[in-house]
């Protein structure tokens, strides 16, 4: 404010002395200027050939009684310049436009040709200074007062193609009347250019570049005195005003001693001059509250890892059976899962509510598999019977249920952060989640051998157990794949007997329900510890709902033997937990 204030002060200065001195005193005029055709200076007697196309130059002698007096000509320059008694000599290019006069005291004189410059020419040109008033006949009538204002102050000013001097983003200069033409730049800034008249009036003309940099100053709380480090390298000391940066983003921290360290991003733009305030939290303050983790506002992420699955299956029967019906009705049904293994991977926002509070949204692709078996012999079995024949023996049972499920998941999860050094912090998580499943499938495969002897059917058709004419053997060979969101199922059956016959059949059983829901919902807990954006977490999903749908699980299942066992498995309910452990990366920074 104050550097602008100075500026304004000396324009009026200049300005309201433009108006004074132009038609009083110190000003410098030219009166005449005359092509001087039969003078052969420049030509024969003492010509000058310019440095570059090696042409003679044209010769300008300025007629002034001006001691000390500075000439500079315009972007072609001067090629010689000789000092006689009242006069300089001045040898240019052909084809120069314009001369510029400085004197102690005298205001300068722009001046542009009215006349072409040839090749091997002499010009007069006439300088008249005025240095008292005398009832207005020493008003100059060749030039006229233009003052132009600048910023930046340390702007070069080009005049018709002449760098003229400035003072505090000014210049101010007498010039010759007509159309002029001026070109501003400077460092860092988009030049400017434009073109002027001079006629009975002063002209000003103000000039602002556009910087095509950004600037920001950096205060820091509750105490100054704060290293600050842009880009990881030390650029100051708060109060800190930073140079010209490029337009941009720029990781910026703040380091002191007792203190834990800030960072920040600052985002540059073309022009921005910007004011931030960080405030910075003392080791002495509370060990976790105070202490805020640095990054965006709102972060996306990407994770994955290894689920161990947790199937739990309960009833309020005798039993808790699979989905296939294996015919006994008893606890020798009982489920045993087994070989649970998965994975999971997704992507995540992270949003900072307030402080070190989050709030973290989720989607996560998750795939998990178990197994179950079955291998209960059943002994002294009524194999078959045919005209006055049976068959009684012992099988052997082996059997595999494998499954696979895959589903979407959303989790919702409140997120407190205690950071614990500028680069690490342990997160606690906890909220809901959604899932929907994508697909649910058993595999079904496995057989039972059968071994047993042939006894004749009495007429009470009791079994005559004194007498086996022969024996029996044979085996029952089943595969298939269940899908656990529909509600009809089928496998393939091939059985095979001691005549070496063997027929294959297609079983196919319709239940009121599929035995799985699509959708479930739960508890998501868990710790993540985060390390220069890294994270490690471990979690554990607490399935709230019941997976299992009860038209299925209380009706006959999926008969394995053409047989329906006593089903008393009331009440079913199938969760399935999961534990994760996982690998993520934010873009927090």
């Amino acid at each position: 404010m104050k550097k602008q204030l100075t500026r304004f002060l000396l324009m009026l200065v200049l300005v309201a002395s433009a108006f004074v001195e132009a038609h009083a005193q110190k000003t410098m005029d030219v009166a005449k200027f005359t092509r001087l055709d039969n003078d052969l200076m420049a030509r024969v007697t003492k010509p000058v050939r310019d440095n570059d196309e090696g042409k003679l130059c044209a010769l300008i002698r300025v007629v002034t009684n001006l001691q000390d007096l500075n000439v500079r000509a315009d972007a072609l320059g001067i090629v010689k310049e000789e000092r006689h008694n009242g006069e300089v000599w001045i040898y240019i290019p052909y084809g120069a436009k314009s001369l510029s006069f400085t004197h102690e005291g005298y205001y300068p004189l722009v001046y542009q040709y009215p006349l072409s410059i040839d090749e091997a020419t002499v010009y007069e040109l006439h300088l008249g200074s005025y240095e008292t008033a005398v009832d207005g006949s020493s008003q100059n009538l060749n030039t006229q007062m233009f003052v132009l204002s600048h910023n930046p102050d340390n702007a070069t000013v080009m005049i018709d193609d002449i760098e003229v001097p400035t003072e505090f983003g000014v210049f101010a200069a007498m010039m010759s009347r007509g159309v002029h033409k001026y070109k501003v730049t400077a460092e860092q800034y988009e030049e400017a250019e434009g073109t002027f008249e001079l006629a009975d009036q002063p002209v000003r003309e103000t000039v602002k570049l556009h910087p095509l940099f950004g600037t920001f100053r950096l205060l820091t709380q509750p105490v100054s005195g704060f290293n600050v480090f842009i880009n990881g390298e030390k650029a100051g000391v708060s109060p800190f005003r930073s140079g010209r940066l490029e337009p941009g983003s720029y990781k910026v921290r703040v380091e002191k001693e007792k203190y834990y360290p800030k960072d920040t991003i600052v985002r540059l733009r073309e022009g921005d001059d910007l004011l931030l305030t960080t405030t910075a939290t003392s080791f002495s303050d509370s060990l976790f509250y105070n202490r805020i983790l640095g990054g965006r506002r709102l972060s996306f992420g990407v994770t994955g890892g290894y689920v161990v699955p947790m199937v739990s299956a309960s009833s309020g029967g005798g039993f808790t059976g699979s989905v296939m019906n294996y015919a006994l009705g008893n606890s020798n049904e009982n489920v045993d899962f087994t070989s649970q293994s998965g994975f999971t991977f997704g992507v995540f926002a992270d949003y900072r509510v307030y402080k070190n509070f989050y709030l973290t949204l989720g989607v996560n692709y998750t795939q998990i598999k178990f197994k179950n078996g079955f291998n209960q012999p059943f002994r002294d079995r009524i194999l078959e019977s045919f005209n006055q024949y049976a068959s009684v023996g012992d099988v052997n049972n082996s059997y595999e249920e494998k499954y696979t499920l895959r589903m979407i998941e959303v989790p919702l999860l409140a997120s407190y952060r205690f950071v614990l050094t500028r680069t690490s912090s342990v997160h606690l998580n906890v909220g809901p989640y959604f899932s929907w499943g994508l697909s649910a499938k058993a595999k079904i495969s496995g057989s039972s051998e059968y071994t047993g002897k042939l006894y004749r059917i009495k007429p009470n058709l009791d079994i005559d157990y004194s007498y086996s004419p022969g024996t029996v053997y044979g085996s029952n060979h089943v595969s298939g794949e269940l899908d656990l969101y529909k509600s009809v199922h089928g496998y393939t059956t091939t059985q095979e007997n001691s005549q070496s016959i063997s027929q294959t059949t297609q079983m196919e059983y319709k239940s009121s329900e599929s035995p799985l829901s699509r959708f479930n919902m739960g508890l998501k807990m868990g710790v993540t510890y985060e390390l220069r954006a890294f994270q490690l977490s471990v979690n554990y999903n607490l399935q709230l709902t019941n997976a299992a749908k009860s038209g299925f699980w209380e009706g006959k299942r999926v008969p394995l033997f053409n047989q329906y066992g006593e089903n008393n498995m009331s009440g079913y309910k199938q969760r399935m937990h999961y534990l994760e452990i996982k690998l993520g990366y934010v873009f927090r920074y």
